[in-house]
């Protein structure tokens, strides 16, 4: 038995580092977390990723474990510092609980720590659970306040789209201040359409595997922020691919104090399903080949060709992307296998809305759950 130490996770290529060990290395191999890695806030994006980073461990390896934090870590600190984001709930729900060296603590007892959190997020007081200028609402099953209420009307009940629209309105002018004139109030409606068909579809499809089997756990949810992505640690991430790294040239710019960074408005959805593909194929994405993992994935998101029950919409994606065209944003998505985005120039008229591309030429491993991340450059103009 060897111990795989995950590191502080902070870039995209890191996260699928880590994954490409769940996957590859020994059953009985131990993988023990900084701190750092469940509680730091880096970006919407980021922090998704690693939150399914953390979800295809817990799936794959830890359904009858616990998690391991980094035995350096002070035994008063941890439960309530692993409580205090996304990541770190989602990872103890999944998993038994936490171990700390030789010390094992059951998950309820480390959730209790998220419970003021949670009731906070339910009753809307953002500023107890905001973090410079980044937001979490996690949804977690079992929890008295799983059906979070700036989300859902009750219990099961996903807000439709008018009142989806407001808790929009509501968390972009929360996280986004001093530049909320800079994401325009058509996209902000978008993304409330989105947001509740998304969610929606999260409560029909992500709390199951892919063959129909409710899951004991699950979580969902969506992060947003403000960001300032410098070259320094993130750069990179954005190189996988020339039109990526055409956006990340275009779209960055020169702080005071001489640095290059990419300013953007970010909303991150996350859950911990089987995976898009999966759910809508019903079976394991390593039953099929990578090109028709990545044709199901395309067709899936495609207008009236999703993984949605019959009545549902189905207009929220191209209705963001269209937001995204006029803008000029990006849209992410991680699921399976898989890493694609469409990005889109100022006013672009000619890139087609479903034009999306390989985040990069990487083989990537298997990741449970889906993380879809819309990017809104913040320009200084």
């Amino acid at each position: 038995m060897a111990i795989v130490h995950v590191g502080k996770c902070r870039s995209l290529i890191e996260i699928e580092r880590v994954l490409s060990k769940i996957e590859s290395e020994a059953e009985d191999n131990r993988f023990i977390f900084p701190l750092e890695s469940l509680k730091a806030r880096h970006s919407p994006m980021h922090d998704a990723s690693r939150l399914q980073m953390v979800v295809t461990l817990a799936r794959q390896r830890l359904q009858s474990d616990y998690l391991e934090i980094h035995p350096n870590t002070p035994e008063e600190a941890v439960t309530n510092e692993v409580c205090s984001y996304s990541p770190g709930i989602a990872g103890v729900r999944l998993a038994r609980g936490i171990r700390l060296d030789k010390l094992e603590i059951d998950r309820r007892d480390v959730l209790r720590w998220a419970a003021e959190k949670m009731q906070a997020t339910d009753a809307g007081n953002f500023d107890q659970v905001v973090h410079g200028r980044s937001l979490d609402l996690i949804c977690v099953a079992g929890s008295k306040v799983q059906y979070l209420r700036p989300l859902f009307t009750a219990r099961g009940v996903v807000k439709e789209h008018t009142e989806m629209h407001k808790t929009m309105q509501m968390l972009v002018s929360f996280v986004n201040k001093q530049s909320k004139d800079k994401v325009p109030e058509s996209l902000v409606d978008s993304l409330g359409l989105f947001s509740s068909e998304l969610i929606q579809n999260t409560q029909e499809h992500a709390i199951k595997n892919h063959a129909g089997k409710p899951y004991l756990a699950h979580v969902e949810g969506m992060m947003l922020g403000w960001t300032r992505f410098s070259e320094e640690l993130f750069s990179e991430d954005f190189s996988g691919n020339a039109n990526l790294r055409a956006y990340w040239d275009k779209e960055s710019g020169e702080t005071g104090s001489g640095m290059t960074s990419l300013r953007v408005f970010e909303v991150s959805y996350f859950d911990s399903g089987p995976g898009l593909v999966s759910r809508f194929k019903g079976r394991p994405v390593t039953d099929m080949t990578l090109k028709d993992e990545r044709d199901f994935l395309l067709e899936c998101l495609k207008h009236k060709s999703t993984s949605k029950s019959e009545n549902a919409a189905g207009e929220g994606l191209p209705s963001v992307l269209s937001e995204l065209k006029k803008v000029g944003g990006l849209m992410r998505i991680r699921s399976g296998r898989l890493s694609i985005f469409n990005v889109f120039s100022r006013g672009d008229t000619q890139r087609d809305l479903f034009d999306f591309e390989d985040w990069s030429d990487t083989p990537l491993a298997p990741a449970e759950g889906a993380v879809v991340s819309i990017l809104v450059p913040l320009r200084a103009e």
